[in-house]
């Protein structure tokens, strides 16, 4: 038999690596290959002493890094990135957005060294796993995927799973239509506003009816939680009867949900 003719029966063994982590790998198929050569019929090895191992699950595993082993492995962590985690999560007009940091993945090998990137068009409110194919574990420019569906992560052992996010929820907005001096000061809009009670929302642009602006002081520029009474109102808890002016026009609400970060658990298990 001839050597060069059985090494190709082996496609990771076709060519030579450039990069120390691709040298790990060519060592660990070279290892696999040279065992499978030796093993008899039985499914035994014979050492060079005589002495026959009935298979190889009785020899002891000695793995030289975590890149000969698939980047995810259920309940185990295999490497650590460098930050707590490299995502967040905002708004991004019609959908949410997901943005990927530069980092890096500590190995025992040393780090791999991975881009930023987004990932855009995602859903509101919906838990993402952030992920890139990088077959060969040598970092770079990759492609950053999102996808509801876990089970996806453990498909193809070239995922590299950096961890998971809930997107925020969809920013919400009033044009407002009248203020009601009281206390609270109850506030109407022209449409329904989409806030929830506690969210926290920005206040611009009141014009009151008179001199001095003490509506337009008192409320434009600052942010205040909100108490929902209906679709097209709400409350702020403000004391504004004893303010002189009146609402006269414009004014906007605006609430901005804020960005989230991922809980940090990427690298192919929990920290």
């Amino acid at each position: 038999m001839v050597v060069n003719d059985r090494l190709r029966e082996n496609p990771g063994l076709q060519r030579m690596p450039t990069t120390p982590q691709q040298w790990v790998h060519y060592q660990n198929e070279m290892a696999k290959w040279v065992l499978q050569q030796v093993k008899l019929g039985d499914g035994s090895i014979t050492t060079s002493g005589g002495t026959t191992i009935n298979g190889l699950a009785e020899m002891p595993g000695i793995v030289p890094s975590e890149q000969s082993l698939q980047m995810v492995s259920t309940g185990n962590v295999r490497s650590i990135q460098d930050t707590l985690t490299p995502l967040t999560a905002t708004d991004g007009g019609s959908s949410a957005t997901i943005a990927v940091a530069a980092h890096d993945l500590n190995m025992s090998a040393g780090n791999v060294s991975y881009n930023s990137g987004s990932i855009t068009g995602l859903a509101y409110s919906t838990l993402y796993y952030v992920y890139a194919i990088d077959a060969n574990y040598e970092g770079g420019a990759v492609t950053y995927l999102a996808t509801t569906d876990n089970t996806v992560l453990v498909v193809n052992g070239g995922t590299y799973y950096l961890d998971q996010i809930t997107t925020p929820a969809q920013a919400s907005s009033g044009n407002i239509s009248a203020i009601a001096k009281a206390s609270p000061t109850t506030f109407t809009t022209s449409a329904a506003h989409g806030f929830v009670t506690g969210y926290v929302i920005d206040i611009a642009d009141i014009v009151d009816n008179g001199p001095g602006g003490d509506i337009e002081s008192t409320f434009n520029g600052n942010s205040y939680p909100v108490t929902v009474t209906s679709a097209t109102a709400f409350t702020i808890a403000v004391d504004s009867s004893s303010l002189t002016n009146i609402w006269a026009s414009g004014g906007t609400a605006i609430y901005v949900p804020p960005s989230t970060s991922g809980p940090g658990f990427g690298g192919g298990g929990r920290k």
